[in-house]
């Protein structure tokens, strides 16, 4: 299953000669002078959702170019400013983008991609991306991976019901973990495995995810957490 947002705009090929990769760097080469002067024609009063979503199309063309500094610098712009403004589903998406620029703290965006995805109630393909993120960050017999496929599942469920495609999507992600992870193939041993690890209780493995998230963020949060769980319990 390919998630939308991570595709925006994006032309694949799939031959290997020069000529495909000299047209596929001409065609980013064109988005990215489309997108740069989509913002440089911004005015200073203009939305601003318009602003971070060009600066994140930028980010994204740079990472298809490896250019992972300039994808970086677009991304952690677009950060601050939807921080700024609680865009935080654009908060999401610019730590996508600097996960997959491959900087320094790539771990760290992802950590607050994490941890944002599952505070907030934003698009769900876009939380179990992230979780799809630190699965494939975590070694096969990790528990983290077992966790993350877990709240993958859990999130689903809750946000699009269980007859949802999605929710359809995050049930094989966590069968697929279970088989690495154990060598797990039949109903009957994945129900004892996911009690066993206690997956079928949120509060458990939901407390674990929190744990693997400050592992990534390793203290260096950009975000003000303990001000913005005071705000969401103020509008319960």
């Amino acid at each position: 299953m390919s998630f939308k947002y991570l595709n925006k705009d994006q032309d694949i090929f799939d031959g290997d000669d020069g000529e495909d990769v000299y047209a596929n760097e001409k065609q980013l080469q064109a988005r990215l002078e489309y997108f740069e002067s989509q913002l440089a024609g911004l005015s200073e009063g203009a939305p601003t959702d318009e602003r971070i979503k060009s600066l994140l199309e930028i980010g994204r063309i740079q990472v298809e170019r490896y250019k992972g500094a300039d994808a970086w610098e677009k991304a952690f712009t677009a950060f601050n400013l939807a921080q700024e403004d609680e865009l935080w589903e654009l908060a999401v998406e610019a730590c996508d983008v600097m996960f997959l620029s491959e900087g320094p703290d790539a771990l760290v965006a992802l950590g607050h991609a994490l941890w944002l995805g599952v505070t907030f109630p934003i698009d769900p393909e876009i939380t179990v991306a992230m979780l799809q993120h630190l699965v494939e960050e975590s070694p096969e017999e990790a528990d983290t991976r077992a966790v993350a496929a877990a709240a993958a599942h859990y999130i689903t469920s809750v946000r699009c019901g269980a007859d949802d495609e999605l929710t359809f999507f995050t049930s094989q992600m966590l069968a697929s973990v279970a088989d690495k992870h154990s060598h797990i193939t039949d109903q009957s041993t994945f129900d004892l495995w996911r009690k066993t690890l206690k997956l079928d209780e949120p509060e458990v493995f939901l407390k674990k995810l929190s744990g693997a998230v400050d592992q990534l963020v390793d203290d260096k949060w950009w975000i003000d957490r303990d001000k913005i769980k005071k705000k969401l319990d103020n509008e319960t």
